[in-house]
């Protein structure tokens, strides 16, 4: 035989184990927390799907609402029967097979129509068409930087289909806007984390990572990602010898604070910090600025600048660069001046080029500088727009190897 406790209660509160509990104050402490009220809230949420799609309660308008909107809806029929067949032309609507009408009659959300005849009743019904097939777009190039100091740019091509009509329209305003956004974003968060060599050898993976992230978001707009293709990887500037993903915190936080002092782990790296610091932070972010007390490096001219590099000049370097750089100076002592490393031993000097030049370099004069000594690398200075590009982009990127050489040449 079951007795009742004198706890049980309606209320859903679980009473502490005796243990707990004093057996002097057990008594006194007994509170009934039963209410002879039943608290029962209006709305229910649901947080899976917007709660104007898919909810859980049905809405039961008033009594009036409901008079007044079958008589608004009976004379939009009525009004569509008096004016066949001209209403016609209005009101029947022909869907394909792969299509759907979605429906707001009223401002209140109807089922999905079609395919076939749809009746749609003007000056009540507000629809919109929706495609159900597959459809494609491509991600423009991202240009970003790997977790190993790689410069690299790369794409996609992202096939997706609406799956729930009455989601695409209800939960989302611009839905091809957002998806193409969505994976842009997808894009560099799920490849910037990773090395150069990870990314060419996994590019499969890489595919399947990004389809399964972006149907997490496009599931609740009624959208399914079926396929993501990435495009093939276009290298602008090599890995960083050692460097990877783990370095980099250690490598930052003594670049920004300032401190100067070598360490360990930096002793084998064949690039300096300061080059590597420049190298990898965003355009968005500022570089670090040098310390109090600190002196700068002595500003040249271009002109000295091109007259001291050119003694270093070879057929070796000639052969390997091939190309005919023209720089546009900006600044003092600008100017026009060329790097000429596609005819004899080269040649290097002020004026236009002897030949047509295969691209065209704008920066200034104390970008230039900072170039041609190591401390920018141009492909840092072109993602923080301090060097503008006209012509090949590939034979630009090269010149951080000529200038690399020209420094070892020098030393």
């Amino acid at each position: 035989m079951t007795s009742t406790s004198p706890w049980s209660s309606s209320v859903k509160y679980s009473r502490l184990p005796k243990s707990e509990w004093d057996s002097a104050s057990q008594d006194s402490a007994a509170i009934d927390f039963s209410s002879p009220f039943n608290f029962e809230s209006a709305f229910t949420y649901s947080k899976v799907m917007p709660p104007y799609v898919e909810e859980e309660r049905k809405y039961t308008p008033s009594l009036l609402t409901r008079i007044c909107t079958s008589v608004v809806v009976f004379l939009g029929y009525a009004l569509v029967f008096l004016t066949f067949p001209i209403s016609g032309f209005l009101a029947i609507k022909m869907v394909q097979q792969f299509e759907r009408i979605v429906v707001f009659r009223l401002g209140r959300l109807q089922q999905p129509k079609g395919p076939g005849l749809v009746i749609v009743l003007p000056f009540i019904d507000k629809w919109r068409r929706v495609d159900m097939r597959t459809r494609a777009f491509n991600v423009p190039p991202q240009q970003f930087i790997t977790a190993d100091g790689a410069a690299i740019s790369i794409g996609a091509t992202v096939y997706f289909r609406t799956k729930d009509v009455s989601l695409s329209i209800a939960s989302v305003q611009d839905l091809n806007h957002s998806t193409r956004m969505l994976a842009q974003t997808i894009l560099l968060n799920t490849l910037t984390p990773r090395s150069l060599k990870s990314i060419e050898n996994d590019m499969n993976v890489m595919n399947q990572l990004i389809r399964e992230e972006m149907n997490t978001t496009t599931n609740n707009w009624g959208v399914e990602v079926s396929k993501v293709e990435l495009s093939q990887v276009t290298v602008v500037q090599e890995a960083v010898d050692g460097v990877s993903l783990d370095k980099l915190g250690t490598i930052f936080s003594q670049l920004i604070s300032g401190q100067h002092s070598p360490m360990p782990n930096l002793a084998h790296m064949s690039t300096p910090p300061s080059a590597l610091m420049t190298a990898l932070l965003p355009p968005s972010q500022p570089r670090p600025s040098p310390p109090r007390g600190a002196t700068q490096t002595p500003m040249v001219t271009p002109q000295e600048l091109l007259s001291s590099v050119k003694p270093f000049l070879n057929e070796a370097l000639v052969a390997d660069v091939g190309a005919v750089y023209k720089f546009v100076v900006t600044g003092s002592n600008g100017g026009t001046f060329f790097l000429d490393l596609k005819n004899g031993s080269g040649d290097a000097g002020s004026g236009e080029p002897p030949d047509t030049p295969d691209v065209t370099l704008t920066t200034t004069t104390f970008d230039l500088h900072a170039m041609f000594t190591g401390q920018l690398r141009p492909y840092a200075a072109y993602m923080a727009s301090k060097l503008t590009v006209e012509g090949d982009r590939g034979v630009a990127m090269k010149l951080d190897t000529v200038m690399q050489q020209l420094r070892e040449a020098r030393c």
